[in-house]
């Protein structure tokens, strides 16, 4: 007798199916499974760059010297030879008094000269002479000591009147106010014709180095170690931005580091240098600083492209089949969402940028190249 295939009946939602045709639908699933198209990602190549390894914060621009030109002396102004907001050099001309009372003063105490080396002449010769006669008993010893001592008297009064002719120059030299140093000026506080006082607190303009030019910020106390090797070694870069990221301004090298940590805020006071012949930086403007403290060379990728898990950071690597496995990686730091990879990530590796919440361990996988910037963000969100 032939046998004949039992169909048993099986319960499915409310439904009855044979046998047979579960396990034909199983078959289906699974082939559909396998025939599952591949997924759509983005990707970029990991490479072998330079990264930086920085800190970020806020300072101000403060000139290294500014100061309040004030006069020596008081006196009536005949010139101000300079315009307020203007560049002067150093040695030129800020103020002219009236010298006139100097001037006759000066030319007083060099008449005064004058006559005390014509009686000093005078007493030399006499004392001469009278030496001549008491080698041969002519005058007295007594008579010789006086000529001498008038002699010396006189040499004494034409030291006196050196002393008092570079007094009177001094004075005059007050009377021409030149600039200490090479800076802006700021707004005129006298005019021709005006009585200034040296004791007056207003002075007469205010002077402020701009080239060179620093920038005092501060950075966490607990980074000194990294602030003092980096100085130690040359590398100590400090990179200007305005406040709102949107521009570098200028970069330039941190030359002070404060002697203490501030205890009651936890923060180590810097200042940096920086060349400003354009005039790009001006006093008390806020800036956005960015301070070098190690240079390192190795595997960089987008941060973006580096998910959090329990586990750690991992990635997803597309290999040469078309689908991509799961890497757990190790980053050293992140500069400008850019991470210095350690562990995970070879050379020339393609990574997933976007798409990884569609993809798991051996998903295949269609790539095409990252096309936004290297920090992960889209080309058309980028900062111009």
């Amino acid at each position: 007798m032939t046998s004949s295939s039992v169909l048993l009946p099986v319960a499915l939602g409310g439904r009855l199916l044979t046998l047979a045709t579960l396990l034909a639908a199983q078959s289906l699933n699974a082939s559909a499974a396998d025939e599952a198209p591949a997924v759509p990602v983005t990707v970029i190549t990991a490479k072998i760059e330079q990264l930086d390894r920085v800190i970020n914060g806020i300072g101000t621009v403060a000139p290294l010297q500014s100061v309040t030109v004030r006069p020596r002396i008081d006196g009536q102004v005949v010139e101000v030879p300079f315009a307020e907001g203007e560049i002067v050099e150093k040695g030129s001309i800020i103020l002219k008094l009236d010298d006139r009372e100097l001037v006759s003063a000066l030319n007083s105490a060099k008449a005064k000269k004058a006559q005390d080396e014509a009686q000093l002449n005078s007493a030399k010769a006499d004392a001469e002479r009278y030496a001549a006669l008491a080698e041969k008993g002519v005058a007295s010893a007594s008579t010789m000591e006086q000529k001498n001592a008038a002699s010396e008297q006189y040499a004494a009064a034409v030291q006196s009147d050196d002393a008092l002719i570079k007094s009177a120059e001094t004075q005059l030299s007050f009377a021409t106010v030149v600039a200490p140093f090479s800076g802006r000026t700021g707004f005129r506080q006298v005019n021709v014709g005006s009585v200034i006082s040296a004791s007056s607190t207003d002075g007469i303009v205010t002077i402020t180095q701009m080239d060179p030019i620093a920038v005092s910020f501060v950075a966490p106390g607990d980074r000194f170690g990294e602030i003092r090797e980096a100085l130690k070694q040359g590398i100590s870069e400090v990179t200007l931005a305005s406040t709102d990221g949107s521009r570098v301004l200028t970069k330039g090298r941190l030359t002070i580091m404060d002697n203490a940590v501030d205890a009651s805020n936890g923060s180590i006071h810097l200042k940096a240098t920086f060349d400003n012949k354009d005039g790009i930086l001006w006093p008390g403007l806020p800036v956005a600083t960015i301070l070098t403290v190690e240079k390192h060379r190795g595997i960089v990728v987008p941060d973006k492209a580096l998910a959090r898990g329990r586990d750690g950071l991992y990635a997803y690597v597309v290999s040469g089949d078309g689908k991509v496995s799961k890497r757990m990686v190790r980053t050293a730091f992140v500069t400008d969402a850019r991470a210095l990879v350690t562990e995970g990530i070879a050379n020339g590796e393609q990574v997933v940028m976007d798409g990884q919440s569609r993809i798991g361990e051996g998903t295949k996988v269609t790539v095409s190249p990252w096309t936004g910037t290297p920090t992960g963000e889209l080309a058309d969100k980028a900062t111009p």
